[in-house]
């Protein structure tokens, strides 16, 4: 498999592919609040019966459990109240462990992490911990390369059992030194999209166009190959079609047949439609060749559009035999998924239930917003644009809502100007050219 990874000057894209498939897709702000955020917050309340502090930081709230607060952290295992652990009004260094789905708070914790290709750092943490695939001869070993302050603690990494010394030393020295400039900062990320798709995933190579997640993912020993020229790396813009598809409600199959994928607050609903086939005379043998071909292409949206929680689907009425078949596949397509997948069966209605694990926002969650592109969506186009326009053109003029004129539109390498309406390129040629153009708005 192999990572292509793409950042514009506000957002990065990541995108994993097998050959010319895409198998996986994520796209974020560069600052956006997302797992492993790190951000300086207030206490706003305590609420004892749930032993957690709200904190905030602008509009957003933060849930802290006390089991996550660096005073009980400092003496554990003794269990404390969150009013011995927080105080109302104190400012706390905190990084996201959960996302907020659904109106619920972004889960929090002050035990700040730093990943390494050998190690996680927790610059409070307070203790060593160990993989479970470390035998206890490994871990003895492990636990004597370096000395940790009172206040350190570090996670040894399966990988870590391979490593020299000098390079588990080498890495703490990175981390610590990660550590240090986002202590002083007050905000930073623990990882970019990248890491987190070279840890998740067997990925062979990365192509990408971005020095920083160079420099970061040659720690993590796999090849890369950085983009330096102008425009889009042709790889990356091979995929946007694919990308936008998922976006549509409708899943083409071949032959005519179709999946509709209607995602609503509580859950997912997929329907299976035979279309247009008639490739098969005998109707239950047709409903299950169309079954079985929806199955591959519904455990694939799912993937891709990063859907989770409980899904039901509406298969078409096949044979008892067609429904033991689409079981087991799905038991096995299920078993392959990054993401732990539940699998239910049919129910007396022969609706088909799973449930896949919630990990962050869906495509549809990130890309829509009250029934219009999202922010995201809107950014992400304009600035692959202008990327494609940068050494093409000397400046452009954007149409955008003045609420989003405040991106950071100065790291394209174009002159860029502002005109109030629908967010799109209005014009561009020449700084005077485009001069002239705002002057007639």
């Amino acid at each position: 498999m192999k990572l292509i990874y793409e950042r514009t000057p506000s957002i990065e894209r990541a995108m994993l592919v097998d050959g010319e498939r895409l198998l996986e897709v994520e796209e974020r702000f560069v600052d956006q609040l997302s797992v492993g955020t790190i951000l300086e917050a207030a206490i706003e309340r305590i609420h004892p019966s749930l032993g957690a502090a709200f904190l905030v930081n602008g509009e957003t709230t933060f849930f802290l459990p006390i089991a996550e607060t660096l005073r009980a952290l400092a003496v554990y295992p003794e269990v404390l109240g969150i009013g011995q652990a927080a105080v109302v009004g104190e400012k706390r260094l905190v990084q996201v462990t959960k996302e907020g789905i659904g109106g619920k708070h972004h889960k929090v914790t002050e035990n700040i992490r730093f990943g390494g290709r050998y190690l996680v750092y927790f610059p409070y943490g307070r203790r060593q911990l160990f993989s479970r695939k470390l035998d206890l001869s490994t871990q003895d070993r492990l636990s004597k390369v370096f000395t940790l302050n009172k206040a350190e603690g570090v996670l040894f990494r399966t990988e870590s059992g391979q490593a020299s010394p000098e390079a588990l030393r080498e890495e703490l020295a990175l981390l610590r030194a990660r550590a240090a400039d986002v202590e002083t900062a007050r905000r930073g990320q623990d990882e970019l999209l990248c890491e987190q798709f070279v840890r998740r995933h067997s990925v062979e190579s990365v192509l990408l166009n971005d020095k920083e997640a160079q420099e970061r993912l040659k720690r993590l020993d796999v090849p890369v190959e950085r983009h330096v020229g102008k425009g889009r790396m042709k790889e990356a813009a091979r995929l946007d079609t694919a990308i936008e598809k998922l976006e549509n409600r409708v899943v083409w199959l071949e032959g005519g047949s179709y999946v509709l994928v209607e995602q609503v607050e509580t859950m997912t609903v997929i329907d299976v439609n035979s279309g247009k086939n008639v490739a098969v005379k005998d109707k239950g043998r047709a409903a299950d060749t169309i079954n079985e071909a929806a199955l591959y292409a519904v455990m694939e949206q799912l993937r891709l559009r990063n859907i989770g929680g409980m899904v039901v689907i509406d298969f078409l009425r096949g044979s008892k035999d067609g429904q033991d078949r689409l079981l087991k596949r799905m038991k096995e397509l299920g078993a392959r998924d990054p993401r732990r997948v539940e699998v239910y069966g049919f129910t007396r209605m022969g609706l088909f239930e799973l449930s896949r694990e919630r990990t962050g926002r869906s495509i549809q969650d990130r890309m829509t917003y009250n029934g219009s592109p999202s922010k995201l969506a809107v950014f992400s186009r304009l600035e692959r644009t202008l990327m494609e326009l940068d050494g093409k053109q000397e400046a452009v003029v954007l149409s955008l809502p003045a609420k989003w004129q405040g991106g950071a539109w100065d790291a394209s390498g174009l002159h860029v100007f502002f005109i109030e309406g629908e967010p799109d390129v209005a014009f561009h040629g020449t700084l005077e050219e485009c001069e002239n153009f705002v002057s007639r708005h």
